[in-house]
Parts: C-alpha cells; structure tokens; sequence
C-alpha cells in the first residue's frame, strides 16, 4: 500500500498530532526500522526504560504502538507513517516480522477470517428472540408516542404561523428535541435540531428552508404511522429515517445483504461534531466498475476510536455490504482485500449540472428525505461572483460552492486545474456543492 504525507495528515487526530508526529520523522530519532510485505515497524527512544514499539498494518491501515497515548494514531505512529512517505528505501526488508509485530498480525488476520460466532441453544435462542421482540416492541410504542407529541407541536407552529418561528425561543427546539431523544427517536430530533438552527435574522431565505423541514417532518411522521401498510423494506427505510440503529456486525454477518465487490475510490471525508462529543466521519466511496456510490460511517467518542481508518484517495479492493434502504447507499466493510494508490479504471461522470441535478431529483422521488447526493461531474472550472465561488459546466450553468468551504481547498483546485476544465466529484447538499476531488490523467487528487 502506498501511503501520502496528505493521507497520514488526515487520519491524525487532530493538527498538533500530526506536528508532532512529523517532528519524529527524522531518521536519527528511530533506533530500529523495518518492513515486511505486511508492515511497517520501528522503536523509538521514549521517556521510559525501554523504547516504544510502533507498528501499522499497511493492508488494512491499522496501528499499534506500546506507548500509553490515548490517540489514534499516536505521535509514534504518525511518525513512522510519515518517515516511511518520505524514505521508504530506509526501511529493511525481511520477512521475519519480530514477535511482536507477528502476533498482533496474525492476530488480526484470525480475527477478520474467522469472526467470532456464539453457539446457543434451542431454548436460550427463543428466549433472547423473545426478549428482543419485547424491547422492540416497547420502543416502537415510545416512538410512536414521541411522533404524536411532535405532530401536536408541528401544527402549533403552522397554526401561529411560520413568520413566528424567529420569535420562539431556542429553548422550545432543544425541549421538543429532547423529548424526541426521550422517546427513543433520535432521527426525528435532529430534524427539529435543523429547524432551530436556521438563521432567521439573515435573510427571508429561511422560510423556505423552515417550509421544506416541517413538510418533510410531517412527511416522516405520517409514513411512520402508517408503517402497517408499509412494503419490509420500507419499513426499515422509515425505522431507520426516525432512529433505529444499524448494526454493521449483524449487516456483515447476514447472508441476505446486498454485497458488491469492487475496486472502490475513496473519494473524499466528512468530519462532523454533534452535541455531545460524537463524531462522525462520512467516507464517500464509489466504485471503478460497477459505478455504485457508497457511504461508510465511522462514529469516535473520547472513549473510542477507529481500528481502520478509511484513506481519502485510496482504492480499496473490498466486498462492501449495503444496508437495507429504498435507496442503498450507506455500507459497511465486509472484505478488504488490498489498499492501492493508483487507478486503474475512473468511475463514470456526468456531463453537465442539468444530468446531476436530474439525478438528485431521480433519487429524491425515491426517498424524499435524502439531505445529499453523490455525484461526479465533467469539464468544471471556478469563478467568483463577488465573495462567492461557484463551480460552471460546458453549458455555462453554474452551482455555487458551499461558502464554509475551507479556502485552501478553493485554491488547491485552482492550482492544480490552472482553472482548466476538470473532472470533479463533490456532494450536492442544499442547492451547493462540497468538491471532494479532481480526476486527471487517470489519477485522483483530494482536496
């Protein structure tokens, strides 16, 4: 696997781990360096007796190392990454791996090949399905509880009038959000989080944006309460809309899943922040072959962290398993075979903004609750118009770029392109665009 400065910068923690980190990829500060067709390895001189072992498993991208850092990578790791980026020939190569870079390789070569798997008996079976049944049974009244309460408020709102929203206070969203969390409904709560947190005094533009939320929140509720008459696999489409969770371990291990194998292009991540301290990381992933877009959602608490961490601009050789959805899209790992840098095969594109915005619309007819698509467009070059970015086909038609966009990213496009025409893949979300990346020369480069 071949690995870039960029890459090991985004899968740091945070900025000043990776400063760190690159300050230890000096070649003086390792006692030892070496590689196998598996990994990379070194110690370190730390502030204990005996030196830190850092190791990374190139085939899956995972680390470890022996110092008692609670990041993920640490310092050491980073380090190590990033000295093998810029002095791969530095490392030895052997293919006797230390028993300590060994065992935990092998270790989690058995744990991928073999999953764990828990032998029940008749009786205990029936018992746990039967408790199951229960828990979702008295989840599903506390929902549909919630729904109530929150259609109730709704029609408050359309009763006083929308024009009345900048005068409710910030407290009535976050009570009406919290009995939503209360009532095991999640999903409905961050649709009320969305609508306290428009910005009524900047422009009238907020009431369409607070029309389309109720209308879709409504929408929500009403398909929710008539999930009886709901086709299995709209039934987890709705379920899952209001807060139901999905388990990658249970997708994985079922034989009903849709799985697609492929050589699948990151193509670019998302980090976002919720509330209380989560955070999620959205991977946008799309197939060389079968074309097929997907999302992988990594989840980090302070408590946790990720064991594989996903690339931006890697090509992933993986069997991916969708979850069930009215529009699959969000997926998880079930095979990995190998982690490549270079693209053999682009994935298709479309040819101007008329066929992305007809394909968003394609896809919001089937779900209409879809927030974001996926697409990937041809021949797109930058101007500005006043402050504002906006991103132009062959056509001339024009889509603006989503102002909180980190600037650096605006520039690096226009470096790279030299405001040539260019293949870009972006995330169409709210009438603008978040650009991910730009194909050249069979090569994709990450913003």
């Amino acid at each position: 696997m071949i690995i870039s400065e960029q890459q090991v910068e985004l899968i740091s923690p945070n900025p000043a781990a990776f400063k760190t980190g690159k300050a230890l990829s000096a070649r003086d500060k390792w006692q030892t360096m070496a590689k196998s067709d598996r990994a990379i390895w070194g110690e370190i001189k730390g502030s204990g007796k005996n030196p830190y072992q850092a190791q990374v498993d190139l085939s899956s991208l995972a680390f470890k190392c022996s110092c008692p850092s609670r990041q993920f990578p640490c310092k050491h790791n980073i380090g190590l990454m990033l000295l093998y980026v810029s002095s791969p020939n530095e490392f030895t190569l052997t293919s006797e791996e230390p028993d300590w870079v060994k065992a935990w390789l092998d270790k989690r070569q058995t744990k991928v090949s073999k999953p764990e798997t828990v032998e029940r008996t008749a009786n205990e079976q029936e018992k746990r399905d039967k408790a199951k049944g229960k828990t979702q049974e008295d989840r599903f009244n506390s929902v549909k509880a919630g729904a109530a309460e929150l259609e109730l408020w709704l029609k408050d709102l359309i009763r006083i009038g929308i024009l009345e929203l900048p005068n409710k206070p910030a407290s009535d969203f976050t009570r009406i959000a919290a009995r939503m969390v209360d009532a095991k409904a999640p999903g409905l709560a961050n649709w009320v989080k969305l609508l306290g947190s428009l910005d009524f005094s900047s422009s009238t533009e907020w009431q369409s944006e607070a029309l389309t939320i109720i209308s879709k929140l409504f929408l929500l509720i009403s398909t929710f309460n008539n999930y009886d008459n709901l086709s299995p696999i709209w039934q987890t489409t709705v379920k899952n809309l209001v807060g139901w969770n999905q388990s990658p371990k249970e997708l994985i291990a079922s034989s009903d899943a849709e799985t697609i194998s492929d050589k699948w292009l990151v193509v670019g991540q998302i980090v976002e922040t919720t509330d209380n301290d989560i955070i999620t990381q959205k991977n946008y992933l799309v197939g060389c072959e079968s074309n097929r877009s997907a999302l992988i959602l990594n989840f980090i608490t302070k408590y946790s962290t990720i064991e594989n961490p996903i690339l931006p601009g890697s090509i992933v050789n993986a069997e991916l398993a969708f979850f069930p959805s009215a529009l699959p899209l969000r997926a998880a790992i079930k095979e990995s075979h190998s982690v490549d840098s270079l693209l053999e095969q682009q994935p298709s594109a479309l040819i101007s903004w008329k066929e992305a915005f007809n394909n968003q619309t394609e896809q919001q007819r089937i779900n209409p609750w879809l927030a974001e698509t996926f697409v990937i467009v041809d021949d797109l070059r930058l101007t500005k118009s006043d402050s504002q970015w906006l991103a132009y086909d062959n056509e001339m038609h024009y889509v603006p770029v989503a102002p909180q966009l980190d600037l650096q990213k605006i520039m690096k496009w226009l470096v790279i392109s030299g405001n040539r025409k260019m293949q870009v893949a972006c995330i169409l979300k709210n009438e603008v665009i978040i650009p991910l990346g730009l194909f050249e020369n069979n090569q994709y480069i990450t913003l």
